[in-house]
């Protein structure tokens, strides 16, 4: 039987590290706490969940799913995962360039498997791209659907039973969510604004304590370089991301080297958090990545890596309606 002592010790961990983690995945100012959006490391993969100007921005119907282990080995570390589809609605009007497109984002974030804190998310798509030029189209999209927040008392280790901070035993609230973006775009170069949580909402209903949920901002760009040979090209990127709250600045710098539009590698920097590697796979219509995190940050004392995979199916079409294999390096997709 474990004696009291090592109980005790072993309890106080416990309420450490949720207290650490609390503090890293809510966004701290004053008395001001904002929930996060989820984070990837495969934001362009993923980047039709970061602005919703990017669905339909290629020829094909896509569909994508992702799941994400942060901070593995530590307890109620986050887990997301997301599911989207977006595809083009048909012309009955060859001569008319402009693109109308459709599709759904769904996202859960939760502190482990069965931890205190969820958010769900369900919202659907629409995006019109008007051309520019021969090859630059600008884009506008905007998500809109419902947002789910949830609070488990009864998963918290308290030292205080009777913390009025935490009062009920489930806590349960659902709000409208609206997420717009705008894009600029041709297959070799984009670039993209995008909001989330543009409805700021109080959160105390759910928490118990002074929060709210607050807008984050996404400017995020990339380009699709070729190489000195044929079957080589270079895919940099950055992904800024500014909170409310006075959070600080978020900042992601990738690079991203494709074979054939069949193979890529590469890394992901991200600010004063972690150093990742990715690799993606396509296999005519399945592209699967994986990446790896390697914590940076003081979260490495109590928390080992991140790990991530996504998979996607596109189903491309040319002019005339026919299913192609579409071989081109998008530098957003």
């Amino acid at each position: 039987m474990m004696s009291n002592q090592k109980y005790n010790i072993m309890t106080r961990k416990k309420n450490y590290a949720l207290s650490l983690l609390f503090a890293f995945y809510l966004l701290h100012s004053n008395d001001l706490l904002a929930q996060q959006p989820s984070q990837y490391t495969q934001y362009i993969f993923n980047y039709f969940g970061i602005n919703p100007a990017a669905g339909g921005s290629t020829k094909c119907l896509q569909l994508k799913a992702g799941y994400r282990r942060q901070w593995l080995g530590f307890e109620s570390a986050p887990v997301q995962q997301f599911a989207s589809a977006c595809g083009i609605l048909k012309n009955r009007k060859p001569y008319v360039k402009t693109k109308h497109v459709i599709g759904f984002y769904q996202e859960q974030d939760k502190t482990g498997s069965t931890g205190p804190t969820g958010r769900n998310s369900f919202n659907l798509n629409y995006s019109i791209h008007v051309p520019l030029s021969s090859d630059f189209y600008m884009s506008a999209g905007l998500h809109a659907g419902l947002i789910q927040f949830t609070f488990l008392r009864d998963n918290v280790t308290l030292t205080n039973n009777n913390d009025d901070a935490i009062a009920a035993s489930k806590r349960v609230i659902i709000y409208p969510d609206i997420n717009p973006g705008v894009m600029i775009y041709n297959p070799k170069f984009f670039i993209g604004y995008s909001m989330k949580y543009a409805i700021q909402r109080p959160l105390d209903a759910v928490y118990g304590f002074s929060s709210s949920l607050q807008r984050t901002h996404f400017i995020t760009t990339g380009a699709s370089i070729n190489g000195a040979r044929r079957e080589i090209s270079y895919l940099p990127s950055i992904n800024l991301k500014l909170g409310g709250g006075g959070s600080p600045l978020g900042l992601d710098v990738g690079f991203l080297i494709d074979y054939l539009d069949v193979f890529r590698w590469g890394v992901v920097y991200r600010k004063s958090d972690a150093v990742c590697a990715i690799v993606q796979f396509r296999m005519k219509k399945i592209q699967v990545g994986y990446a790896f995190d390697y914590v940076t940050s003081r979260m490495r004392v109590g928390a080992a890596n991140s790990h991530e995979i996504m998979i996607g199916y596109r189903l491309c079409r040319n002019n005339e309606g026919g299913i192609v294999d579409e071989g081109r390096c998008y530098a957003y997709d």
